[in-house]
This record gives structure tokens, sequence and C-alpha cells, in this order.
């Protein structure tokens, strides 16, 4: 009898696709900032239509901490640390390119750490709070030119108003990739007003939102990161996904929905403090 001296194998392949993907002031330990100079945050209620590949390889990871960097404006005044100069978030954007930082949306963040979607190898998610027209004229530029995209968290009757995006502005920056989301109607403390007032913040500014620009809506930030156990249940009542505090530190999985942390980005921080908050998850 002839004996079978071979084995077959065979090998399959499996690849998944995973639907991809502010606070105001600075930290909260820093000085205060007034209450002019305002942030703002956007939040989709569904999942978008970006997709993410989640084939496991060398180049992807599951989420472990990822750094979520936020800035208000980008434009230079003396003495206001939420108006980044120019150049020096050019130079930080030159910074994160150099050092093979990939920027993933909330969306794509909000599947690697709850979905067990999968990030490239050294993910970046780049956050704007408040609306302020720079970001469309002076920020999308610089953040195009290095490979990036990015978030705004938008107060929703900040639109069109002076010194803000208008809706052609916001759209266009949604059309190139960068994702509009929620920061509530008029920008007050929530934890200092009632509870009808809460919700309809939350869910007026994201209604606006999502009919202005035709998307879904499901990423906040809180004003001034101003929030309570109360707050927190309301934005997740009105359908929101995750919500951002200006608490220091990068976003991960010890944290639940409704209370992750960020990296605060000023003016005249320089290179090596910006550099010091992507190395240390717990700066």
């Amino acid at each position: 009898m002839e004996k079978v001296i071979g084995k077959i194998f065979l090998i399959v392949f499996l690849q998944m696709l995973v639907l991809g993907i502010s606070g105001c002031g600075g930290e909260k330990h820093s000085s205060s900032i007034s209450q002019t100079q305002l942030d703002s945050s956007r939040n989709p209620s569904t999942i978008s239509s970006k997709s993410l590949n989640t084939t496991k390889s060398s180049s992807y990871q599951k989420a472990q901490a990822v750094p979520v960097l936020y800035y208000h404006s980008v434009m230079l005044e003396e003495g206001n640390e939420v108006r980044m100069p120019p150049d020096q978030f050019a130079a930080q954007m030159a910074y994160l390119q150099e050092k093979g930082y990939e920027s993933v949306t909330l969306d794509q963040l909000y599947q690697a750490l709850y979905k067990g979607g999968v990030l490239p190898q050294k993910p970046i998610v780049i956050t704007f709070d408040d609306g302020y027209e720079d970001n469309y004229a002076t920020a999308f530029p610089i953040v195009k030119k290095y490979g990036f995209t990015a978030a705004v968290f938008m107060v929703s009757s900040y639109i069109g108003g002076e010194g803000f995006m208008s809706w052609s502005q916001l759209r266009e920056l949604s059309a190139n990739g960068w994702e509009i989301e929620g920061h509530t109607v008029n920008h007050p403390y929530l934890s200092q007003v009632d509870k009808t007032t809460v919700l309809n913040e939350l869910m007026n500014s994201k209604e606006t939102l999502e009919e202005g620009l035709g998307k879904s809506v499901g990423f906040f930030a809180y004003p001034y990161g101003d929030f309570n156990a109360d707050v927190a249940q309301a934005v997740k009542q009105t359908g929101y996904l995750m919500a951002f505090t200006t608490d220091r530190g990068w976003a991960d999985l010890n944290l639940d929905e409704w209370h992750l942390q960020r990296v605060y980005c000023f003016a005249n921080m320089g290179l090596n403090e910006f550099a010091r908050r992507l190395q240390e998850p717990n700066y």
C-alpha cells in the first residue's frame, strides 16, 4: 500500500472593514480664559461612512491610548494662549509628519477604542474648539499641506458670526474629510444650568449641524471642560457616541466614552513641550 506522504493546507486570508472614523480654554490647571475665548465641538449620532481597514498587520494595532490634540484659534495675538501663532502651528504639523504620525478621525477612534477596530502605529487626532474662522483660513491649508485632517467642535449659534466660520466654510471642510462636531448652541457652563436647558443645548446644536451639513453628528466636547454626572448622562441620552473633556492626558480605554481626555496645545508652548506631551500619556 502506498502511504500518503503529503498534506494539503488551505490558507485563508481574512480582511474586515470597520466603519471609521473640545471644552473651552486650556487645561483645568492652567490660567482661566475669558468667556469671549470660546471653543466648540461636534458629535455624530451615528457612525459616518468613512471606513478603516482592520487587517491585522505590522502597520496597524489595537488602540491603547491615543493623543487627541486640541487647539482653539490659529493666529497671532500677544498674551492670548489660545491663539496659536501660525508659524508655531505649522512647526507642530511638520513635527508630526516627520515623526510618522497619521491623523485619524473621531469615528475611527471610537471604533478602535470601543468596537474592536485597529489604528495606525502612530495615530493622532487633531481637534479645534469653538469654530474660529481662522480654523478654515489658516489652519486648514497647513493641516492639508502635511497630509492630515481634523475635527472642529462647533458652537452652532456662532456659525456665520464675526470671527467664526460660515456654513459654506464648514461644508468645504467637511467635504475635505474634516469632522464638524457638537459643542452646544450657546457655549454655557452645562453644570450650572437646569436639565431642560442642558438637553436643549445638546439636542438643538446637534440637529442644526446635521441639517446644515447633511451628516450625522455623534461626538461632543464639553464647553470649558465643565460637566458633572447629570451632564454626561444627558450627552449620552441625546445620541452622542463620545464626549471630550479638557482633562490632561491621552484618550484610552481606562475611561468611558463620556470622559475622554485631550492634549492641550497653546501659544508659545515650544516644540520640546509639544513633543513631551506626545510621548507621555499622563503628561
